[in-house]
């Protein structure tokens, strides 16, 4: 049998039976002759039986695929079409015998009746899969994206465009900002959005790691390196992160010595464990952060000037919570949502007072703190709509007494204000310039002293 015209009666018979079953079904030979146009279909259309059987299919239909599927033997299965201004979701098969095709069928998927809860299924499972694929970005190593970070003041969306541009690109990356600013998001949104988004995110707090551990924990070792080293060795972070990026947080508290190391790795773009002699690849992209802007220790004698300019390559600097007010609002009601699925909660929203007043206070934990007083007023009210005494009740009496006085207290902050200059003055001129001397002397950390001494215009 070569043609579908010699099939018998009988089969046609049962074909009519068998397409009667969908809402549209066309069945044309190999030269493009319609054999067989259901009465439901033809209604759809806005034709008669009689006006298609027999006549070719690109007459009557000149966008059918349905010669395709004959040219090449391969079905077209669900895909969205339009004809006459009408949405379908359509497949396409070839009829073969005996490992000939001698025609093709084409046939409505969804009913038309059906095709608006088809959309809003169709939806809700893109939406679903937009779940699916982040949830695989983190546990491919980035826990955040660009479009994840919430903020649409001007500061934020040119820190954003800033990410966006260098992503694409294998230069290092410098973020500065305060602390609580959300400098690890960046890195982590950086590296989703570059070609290595498929490799390795590893992360290194150069503050948290004992400078004797510093060297192994960056580069690994060897078996036997010194006491107490695992048999077999261990691999460094460097190592981890090969073909990925590795995220240095808090890269101004790096010892001078571990500096020295790191610009080695930065220029030969190679390493060897402790206690090892094979090279290791650090086939690696840079990224690193920082609360102090690091031109000041540079200028100190404190960070290599010439690791700086490795790490340089690319700056962002991230804005202050006091810097972009106008996303409180964003982030309170991100934070809100976030207590009421983690916790159970059923906050409603906040009241303009405590919106207010938590937009007057300055933040100088950024983000960070925002988050924790929202997470205790949640903890606290349970329900309904969060006010100024689930602020003061639940340890945010600092927040509620600030924000809501901060215009009338100015006078307070400046007398603070000429009390600290005068400190650090005093400190400095005691310690003979010596920034880590006089930091102590104050009871506070060599990098808060950076940090004030910047706020104050002082170097």
């Amino acid at each position: 049998m070569t043609n579908l015209k010699d099939l018998n009666s009988e089969f046609w018979a049962n074909l009519e039976t068998i397409f009667s079953g969908f809402d549209g079904a066309i069945i044309i030979d190999t030269e493009g002759t319609i054999m067989l146009f259901t009465e439901f279909y033809a209604q759809q259309m806005g034709l008669s039986r009689e006006d298609t059987l027999g006549k070719n299919v690109l007459d009557i239909f000149p966008s059918t695929r349905l010669m395709e599927v004959i040219e090449s033997g391969k079905a077209i299965i669900a895909e969205p079409w339009e004809q006459l201004g009408k949405g379908h979701v359509v497949s396409r098969v070839p009829i073969t015998v005996n490992g000939r095709i001698i025609g093709a069928a084409g046939y409505n998927v969804i009913a038309y009746d059906k095709m608006p809860q088809f959309l809003t299924r169709l939806s809700s499972l893109n939406t679903e899969l937009s779940y699916y694929k982040e949830t695989v970005k983190r546990l491919s190593g980035a826990r955040y994206s660009l479009a994840s970070i919430i903020g649409n003041s001007q500061p934020m969306l040119e820190a954003k465009e800033k990410a966006r541009q260098v992503a694409g690109t294998s230069a290092p990356v410098l973020i500065y900002g305060e602390t609580g600013t959300g400098k690890e998001l960046f890195a982590h949104a950086i590296h989703q959005e570059s070609a290595r988004r498929d490799g390795p995110m590893v992360r290194i707090n150069c503050a948290g790691i004992p400078e004797s551990l510093m060297e192994s924990e960056f580069f690994g070792y060897e078996e036997g390196a010194f006491t107490g080293a695992r048999k077999g060795g261990k691999p460094g972070k460097f190592e981890l992160a090969n073909k990925g990026s590795i995220f240095l947080d808090e890269i101004n508290d790096l010892p001078y010595a571990m500096q020295a190391k790191l610009l080695r790795v930065l220029q030969e773009r190679e390493f060897d464990r402790v206690g090892g002699t094979r090279m290791v690849e650090a086939d690696v992209r840079v990224i690193s952060a920082s609360n102090v802007d690091l031109r000041i220790p540079v200028a100190e004698n404190l960070f290599r000037r010439d690791l700086f300019y490795r790490l340089n390559v690319f700056f962002i600097r991230l804005p202050s919570l006091r810097e972009r007010p106008e996303d409180i609002p964003l982030l309170v009601d991100y934070f809100i949502e976030r207590q009421n699925t983690e916790n159970g909660t059923h906050i409603e929203g906040i009241d303009r007072e405590a919106m207010n007043t938590i937009i007057n206070y300055p933040w100088p934990g950024n983000v960070r703190e925002l988050e924790i007083c929202i997470e205790r007023a949640c903890l606290d009210a349970q329900t309904g709509i969060l006010g100024l005494e689930n602020l003061v009740r639940f340890g945010g009496r600092r927040v509620a007494e600030q924000g809501d006085h901060s215009r009338t207290v100015s006078g307070l902050k400046e007398a603070r204000e000429r009390a600290e200059k005068d400190a650090i003055v005093l400190a400095l001129r005691h310690t003979n310039g010596n920034k880590q001397k006089a930091a102590d002397l104050l009871g506070i950390h060599r990098t808060s002293l950076y940090y004030k001494l910047r706020e104050y215009d002082m170097i």
